[in-house]
């Protein structure tokens, strides 16, 4: 009776341990692995870097990292969450948005899966505008407490969200442009293999360049 009891309980566990490792697995699948060159631009004299960096739309979470002369770095965007360890170094501090702060990387991830076709939820819907010659249709992204404000523009003629517009109505006035599109056969769908944010500040016919992710690698 014992002997039998302890194999339905071993049966059991291997159960449990056999759907936790399938559901880790298709998260994993579900998740898109990158490898990206990126251009901070201070003071007109740049520093570029490595990073890596894996989109998970699914789930809604961006993890990224990376190794800098003042060390190693790793944060996580998780549903409007930021968490990070080895950003609070001098020199990384330097750089704009602190080489990865909390509203870059919600910028970051909603361009890039934005741009690749992933819809963000709950969207509310704004006006058109035109932006340097090309008609949008613009979405508002709001988050109860966030602070700050997300907008999302459709390019009216190719239906795609190619601009994302944050600002917290102080300092931070960015702009995140997604283009240079390739067919990934994994994911069955067209995804940006550039990114560039902008400072609008001064508006956008001063826009100001501060960041380029350069996706080298899309898996």
């Amino acid at each position: 009776m014992v002997v039998a009891t302890a194999a339905m309980m071993m049966a059991g566990c291997a159960t449990v341990n056999r759907q936790q490792s399938d559901e880790t697995a298709v998260q994993r699948q579900d998740c898109i692995e990158t490898r990206c060159v990126v251009t901070y631009h201070l003071n007109d004299s740049p520093y570029w870097t490595d990073q890596r960096q894996r989109f998970c739309p699914a789930s809604v979470v961006m993890d990224a990292w990376g190794t800098e002369p003042e060390g190693t770095w790793r944060c996580t965007y998780n549903k409007g969450q930021f968490s990070s360890s080895g950003l609070n170094r001098t020199y990384m501090k330097s750089l704009p948005a602190g080489l990865m702060n909390a509203m870059l990387a919600e910028l970051l991830y909603m361009s890039f899966t934005a741009g690749g076709g992933f819809e963000p939820a709950g969207l509310t819907p704004g006006e058109s505008v035109g932006i340097e010659g090309r008609r949008y249709e613009s979405f508002r992204l709001g988050r109860v407490g966030a602070g700050h404000t997300l907008t999302v523009y459709q390019n009216v003629a190719t239906g795609r969200m190619e601009l994302l517009r944050l600002t917290d109505g102080k300092d931070i006035d960015w702009l995140a442009q997604s283009y240079n599109l390739r067919f990934n056969a994994r994911l069955n769908r067209m995804m940006p293999r550039k990114i560039d944010i902008f400072d609008m500040r001064q508006g956008i016919a001063a826009k100001k360049l501060l960041i380029e992710f350069d996706y080298i690698d899309v898996q």
